[in-house]
């Protein structure tokens, strides 16, 4: 019975990525291309504006709660690994000029991720990001900039913990 019910729900997780496929598809039309093999599970989102572009490549796998956002291009090669919760936007707000509304005004920039990464949980890639092959970026990471091939990104914080001293 146990294999009964695991490869129902195969089929079923099968189906809900080809409907999702198709629904992208249909709603960004050549806005956005998706290679062979993409696998995500739960609440996976694209958006894309009117002059925005996404291409994902072969293999890639996202897991729960993912997102992809882009106003200019996102491009994901072949082989990735995506952590939960991971965020990837091309835009960012304008915050700093007084004459724009900034909940409408973005600055935009492009992501580009290569081949064979893994991007653990909770990592944030924002725009003007260009990251390599063969990389590891670590949990809780906010990444912006250029990152070369078979690199390890990780933050490393000294937790100090002392006794409350009460007077």
């Amino acid at each position: 019975m146990y294999y009964f019910f695991k490869g129902l729900e195969f089929i079923c997780n099968f189906i809900r990525i080809k409907c999702k496929i198709v629904y992208w598809k249909l709603k960004y039309g050549n806005r956005i291309q998706i290679g062979k093999n993409l696998k995500f599970r739960k609440r996976m989102n694209i958006n894309i504006t009117k002059n925005g572009f996404v291409r994902i490549g072969n293999n890639n796998f996202f897991n729960n709660d993912c997102s992809i956002n882009c106003h200019s291009k996102i491009v994901i090669g072949n082989d990735n690994l995506f952590g939960e919760n991971v965020k990837i936007y091309d835009h960012n707000h304008i915050f700093n000029d007084k004459k724009v509304d900034y909940t409408k005004t973005f600055s935009d920039g492009k992501i580009v991720i290569g081949n064979h990464n893994w991007i653990c949980t909770n990592v944030v890639l924002i725009k003007d990001t260009m990251l390599g092959n063969y990389n590891v970026i670590a949990t809780g990471i906010n990444l912006k900039g250029k990152i070369d091939s078979e690199e390890l990104i990780k933050e490393c914080q000294n937790i100090d913990i002392k006794k409350i001293i009460y007077k």
